[in-house]
């Protein structure tokens, strides 16, 4: 996802042009960088796309968003119908958030049932875990700086892994993030962060038998505390915090004194449950760090069922690309992406990064369209960056299924031109081409590449007939002597004969002017030899 700094600006001051130049270079040399004081969470997918949820701000970039969640820039991609990730009870999945710049305060985390998802007290009550904000730093890479470390001068994000607790039924929730009493430096230093607020649409199920009900946790660095300027959400609900409180060694509220919060109990969640369920068994264990799991809703008229990539050059689908995994590409490459649909779909909508590009209202759909065959090339910048991608499928009575996963692109000089894929050579086994042939999975008939098996075969089939055709060369040549010198006269009589007798006549010319030319390469390389046996083998 990507996110663009805001500009600052300054109501200007009547000054002595010394005094101006002083300030110039004062404000030069101590900018922040471009968000100077806000955080997000970056995975899994938040609802929005704003940079900062708080009340307030300084440096020309005020806010009005209260929490506990977002409430405005929306993402079109992802609701509680394509939540951002599937987690089953019991495990442990890694979240990430942004730094810009920042350290200390608290981050506390929360799963909501949708309905609750702007209510302020259901976040307070369901609050299962709490850590430190600056914990697991990590440095990011080309792929994901854009998404974890856009604002932050170090290239720097904060990551933790939560255990999903075994007291939340099967169905939607959004997880709520909250960080509190961010400041800077080492304790007593004063701080002028307000509370910050972010929230994503998550599913839970499977995993580990229902739990009645789950004891909160928290987590403090070495010494079993946060640096942080407050010890709850609400005392800075705006921004700049007045007054201003100083950095201090701090556990949450909830957690003082050796006191513990009461327990989350599964009662709690009582109308979770979605229509939105699987009908069939999926395998999301992990979170991976290429992609996060999408959502392929029961029920629905309409189902997308894969996003396959589209080699623009041959214009052929590339069935075997795993897109979970980086894509290289060579320099010549063009390609596409196309959605695998079932049902009566009457158009798909694609989105790049949360942003609608482009809706396809006929089959193949594809992200960038097609005419007469052909698709069209995707215009996107594609190197080292990651892109989450989104198809929408609407099928009659707007029924919908979407499917989304994050794809990483790179340009990769060590392979050829026009090349596009996970690995140097890649072939569909000829069982599963065999099975999408018979389910007509194929694109307007077009087959894909051919099987690498495939091509073994056929090189042994043609060197074995180009040797049988070799052994029997004299023969060959007493047949085509004396077809060739009346060629002409041949050709006449085929002109005058029936349609059938011409086929006949012109065919056996044919076979035996390629027969005579095969003796001819009979002691040359076995390649000629697969060349003479593949023109040998229509005519005959």
């Amino acid at each position: 996802m990507a996110f663009f700094p805001r500009l600052t600006g300054r109501r200007p001051l009547l000054m002595a042009t010394a005094v101006l130049l002083a300030t110039v270079t004062a404000l030069a040399t101590s900018a922040p960088a471009p968000a100077a004081a806000h955080s997000f969470l970056s995975m899994p997918l938040p609802i929005s796309r704003l940079d900062g949820c708080r009340i307030g701000g300084v440096g020309g970039t005020p806010g009005n968003c209260p929490g506990p969640c977002p409430n405005s820039d929306f993402r079109l991609d992802t609701s509680s119908k394509n939540p951002a990730a599937i987690y089953r009870r019991g495990s442990k999945y890694e979240v990430r958030w942004t730094r810009n710049n920042h350290e200390g305060g608290i981050v506390r985390w929360a799963m909501v049932p949708v309905s609750e998802m702007w209510d302020m007290g259901s976040h307070e009550r369901n609050a299962f875990h709490w850590s430190c904000w600056n914990i697991n730093r990590f440095k990011c890479g080309a792929m994901n700086h854009n998404r974890d470390c856009y604002f932050d001068r170090s290239n720097v994000g904060f990551k933790d892994h939560l255990r999903i607790p075994n007291n939340l039924p099967d169905g939607d929730y959004v997880l709520g993030w909250t960080w509190y009493g961010g400041g800077e430096g080492p304790a007593g230093k004063q701080a002028i962060f307000g509370d910050y607020y972010d929230c994503s649409y998550v599913r839970v199920e499977g995993g580990n038998t229902l739990a009645d009900k789950h004891i909160p946790t928290f987590s403090g660095d070495a010494t079993g505390t946060c640096l942080s300027t407050v010890n709850r959400p609400g005392i800075c609900k705006r921004e700049p915090c007045t007054p201003m409180p100083y950095v201090q060694r701090r556990v949450p509220v909830e957690f003082e004194g050796g006191r513990r919060p009461p327990p989350i109990y599964a009662s709690n969640f009582p109308n979770v449950a979605t229509q939105y369920r699987y009908d069939y068994d999926y395998n999301v264990a992990t979170q991976s760090v290429f992609s996060e799991a999408a959502v392929k809703p029961a029920g629905s008229s309409v189902r997308v069922l894969e996003l396959r990539l589209v080699d623009i050059n041959s214009n052929q689908i590339m069935w075997f690309a795993d897109l979970t995994k980086p894509i290289k590409f060579g320099y010549g490459a063009k390609l596409s992406i196309m959605a695998e649909v079932s049902g009566p779909v009457k158009r798909v909508e694609w989105f790049i990064n949360s942003r609608r590009t482009h809706q396809d209202t006929g089959a193949p759909f594809s992200i960038a369209g097609d005419f007469r065959g052909r698709f069209y090339e995707m215009k996107h910048a594609l190197t080292d960056r990651r892109m989450f991608i989104t198809a929408r499928a609407i099928g009659p009575k707007e029924h919908e299924d979407y499917l989304s996963t994050d794809i990483v692109f790179f340009k990769d000089g060590g392979v050829p031109s026009q090349f596009i894929g996970n690995s140097k050579r890649m072939a569909l086994p000829e069982a599963s081409r065999a099975a999408r042939l018979a389910a007509g999975k194929f694109v307007r008939g077009r087959p894909p590449m051919l099987p690498a098996e495939a091509v073994v075969t056929a090189d042994r089939t043609a060197d074995a007939n180009a040797d049988a055709e070799a052994a029997a060369a004299p023969a060959a040549k007493a047949v085509a002597r004396p077809a060739e010198a009346p060629t002409a006269s041949a050709v006449h009589a085929a002109a005058a004969a029936s349609a059938d007798a011409g086929v006949r006549i012109t065919k056996r010319v044919t076979a035996a002017k390629a027969v005579a030319r095969q003796a001819a390469f009979a002691a040359k390389g076995s390649r000629q030899r697969r060349v003479a046996a593949a023109a040998v083998s229509p005519a005959a």
